[in-house]
């Protein structure tokens, strides 16, 4: 009878210790996958929710993606992703998912799961190839990237998704046009809005390669219709439309980010613009 607590308590203390070597192991065992890459989080609503519940928690985070937007079928492009601000180190990491086409990993970058990450943690900038299909179409990236502070654990650090917001779509037109009898600049294209970031108003400059319907729309980053600036039968070539900063029902429009979005001929093709108050 007497021996029996000093048991059970002999008991209690192998399985705390136990369980204190398990979660021990489990969490270097997360740290170390993190740290060596990470997928499935490229569209997921909460982001990199493991360092923080919300994204620019530890300061400001910028993803930004650059390449070719316009381009054939089955032709290879080479594009950057990039994050900047947050802790001021050189240490971060990201995972990018393609709706279509075939990935291929560059430099500081792998492929895991079919989606792009990271294999260490000592870079900020990670490039990849990208095989567009064979089909005309539009196929869209997204991003989600952290910039973290190099302490070991998931504390201090900051991400966000490319475009500020999650399922922001980087968006690729695969034209077959593009490089026929030197049509590039003639196909379906959309040119960045000018001046950018605007108070009053800014133009936007597009072109189509054959005449027929176009829609241009300005978003909001939750893909909500905040104007359209034009709808109907346009000929083939290069047009012009502004937009005044103002919403559908005429007033205006809260200052920041927006997406100008252009649908024609089967495809679409965006840009951001800034709205910034007077």
């Amino acid at each position: 009878m007497s021996d029996r607590p000093e048991s059970s308590s002999r008991t209690r203390s192998r399985l705390v210790g136990l369980a204190a070597t398990l979660a021990a192991a489990c969490w270097a065992a997360f740290a170390l996958a993190r740290s060596t890459g990470m997928t499935g989080v490229a569209q997921s609503s909460t982001g990199c929710a493991c360092h923080s519940t919300t994204p620019n928690a530890n300061g400001p985070v910028t993803v930004t993606i650059t390449g070719p937007q316009v381009v054939a079928p089955n032709s290879t492009s080479n594009y950057t992703l990039s994050v900047s601000g947050g802790p001021a180190t050189t240490f971060g990491g990201f995972n990018l998912k393609a709706s279509g086409g075939t990935l291929v990993a560059g430099s500081n970058s792998q492929l895991l799961n079919g989606e792009l990450t990271h294999f260490n943690r000592n870079s900020r900038s990670w490039t990849f190839a990208w095989q567009a299909p064979a089909a005309d179409g539009t196929v869209n990236f997204f991003a989600v990237s952290q910039a973290v502070n190099g302490n070991g654990g998931n504390s201090g650090d900051s991400w966000n998704w490319y475009g500020g917001a999650a399922n922001t779509p980087f968006a690729i037109t695969v034209n077959s046009l593009v490089g026929v009898d030197g049509q590039a600049a003639a196909s379906l294209s959309l040119a960045p809005a000018r001046p950018n970031p605007f108070a009053s108003s800014t133009a936007i400059e597009f072109a189509l390669a054959r005449a027929g319907y176009a829609r241009l729309d300005v978003l909001d980053l939750g893909g909500r219709r905040v104007k359209t600036l034009l709808a109907g039968e346009l000929p083939a070539g290069r047009h012009l439309a502004s937009w005044d900063g103002r919403d559908l029902r005429g007033g205006p429009a809260p200052s920041g980010l927006y997406v100008v979005r252009l649908t024609a001929a089967g495809t679409t093709l965006s840009t951001k613009v800034t709205r910034v108050s007077r």
